[in-house]
């Protein structure tokens, strides 16, 4: 199983340069699973296209809620929801910070990792340099 950070999870959705090397890969990582943090992110990424008008009115309502039929029929699947993973947070900070060459992790992207390491995931799909760089330093499989 593998855990989507929101920034590939939006790929989903919007249509990106890279859109279709994640929608291969969600084909056989169903489901999809992220955090509900994933959900909102991605969700604030549809408004933010419709307010910067490249999406109408329209279509941002329905892709938000093709992500909520997605979430409802489990093809997308929100782990990690009771946000209990204080001790996993602490666990990605100090593997992050405390490294020779540390890694300046965002909050977001290390509570998307706590969530992973706390559901026992071992993929991590992100496109995001850091994040991934810190999810390799966690021992965890980067993906695409």
């Amino acid at each position: 199983m593998s855990y989507w950070d929101s920034s590939s999870l939006a790929k989903l959705y919007l249509k990106e340069p890279d859109s279709d090397l994640y929608l291969t890969l969600a084909k056989t990582a169903i489901p999809v699973r992220t955090s509900p943090l994933g959900q909102f992110e991605v969700t604030l990424a549809i408004r933010r296209h419709e307010i910067e008008g490249k999406l109408d009115r329209q279509s941002a309502d329905a892709l938000v809620d093709e992500l909520l039929f997605d979430i409802g029929e489990d093809t997308v699947e929100l782990i990690a929801t009771d946000f209990d993973i204080h001790a996993e947070f602490q666990h990605v900070l100090q593997t992050c910070l405390q490294r020779p060459q540390p890694i300046s992790i965002r909050t977001l992207d290390a509570l998307h990792l706590a969530a992973a390491l706390s559901a026992s995931e071992t993929e991590f799909v992100s496109n995001d340099n850091r994040q991934r760089a810190a999810a390799v330093a966690l021992g965890l499989t980067v993906l695409p």
